[in-house]
């Protein structure tokens, strides 16, 4: 089954039979609207949930159930973080958008066609707010499920992170290691390495023992700041790019 079936699954097992009236109907309410093409048109038993003011914390909750059970979905979250509640009618997808809001959810609404018709489709695709829709709607095994795999795919992004990141430091330190050793090629060639200061001459045999290593580890052996090894190196390319 997808992730969106296991979760309706988890959410009809566990409701309650003997819940009170309202929250009953509040689900069924919560189902009703995203087949309602009208707004004008919902029967007078379900008016006084149109009051997102008057509603109570559980029927809240019954109605989120009740659209999701009836239209929602959320993708697998190891592809995309993604949730969807369909709507036929735009009002009524306002009202959803409404009361969402209400609970500190930040949704949004597109319209997509279907057919002759369109659909709107309110969407949430913040990973932490779908986390807490799930909590919210006590789907208690889908929302760890959802959190192991949030949680997984976070680690996996910080490690190719590193890893991006120190390839291209790598890949920085090899450019500037190829420059500097074209330089001292360079000044051997032509006789100007013997005319360099015992300093420059310690950089240069340094430079060329350890030709892949970073500016901070050749700072390092001889005691001195990364600035100052650079500014070392620097003055060698220039003497070699000032040789006609």
């Amino acid at each position: 089954m997808s992730f969106s079936s296991d979760i309706k699954v988890e959410l009809l097992k566990k409701i309650d039979k003997t819940n009170k009236n309202c929250c009953r109907e509040a689900e069924t309410f919560g189902e009703y609207i995203t087949t309602e093409n009208v707004k004008s048109d919902i029967s007078l038993e379900y008016q006084s949930f149109l009051d997102i003011s008057k509603l109570k914390e559980c029927c809240i909750k019954s109605i989120l159930i009740g659209t999701f059970l009836s239209s929602g979905c959320i993708i697998n979250p190891y592809n995309d973080y993604h949730l969807e509640i369909l709507f036929k009618n735009k009002a009524l997808a306002d009202y959803y958008i409404n009361l969402l809001s209400v609970l500190d959810f930040s949704p949004k609404v597109l319209k997509r066609k279907n057919g002759k018709n369109h659909i709107y489709v309110v969407y949430i695709k913040e990973a932490e707010q779908i986390s807490r829709f799930l909590s919210m709607v006590g789907a208690v095994v889908s929302f760890l499920k959802f959190e192991e795999i949030r949680v997984e795919k976070e680690v996996k992004n910080n490690i190719n992170r590193n890893i991006n990141c120190e390839t291209s430091n790598l890949s920085k330190t090899i450019r500037a290691s190829v420059i500097q050793l074209n330089a001292i090629k360079k000044l051997k060639k032509n006789g100007k390495y013997n005319s360099l200061d015992d300093k420059l001459k310690e950089v240069v045999s340094l430079r060329e023992q350890h030709k892949e290593q970073s500016l901070e580890y050749l700072a390092n052996i001889l005691k001195i700041t990364k600035s100052g090894l650079k500014h070392r190196l620097d003055k060698i390319i220039k003497i070699a790019d000032e040789i006609d």
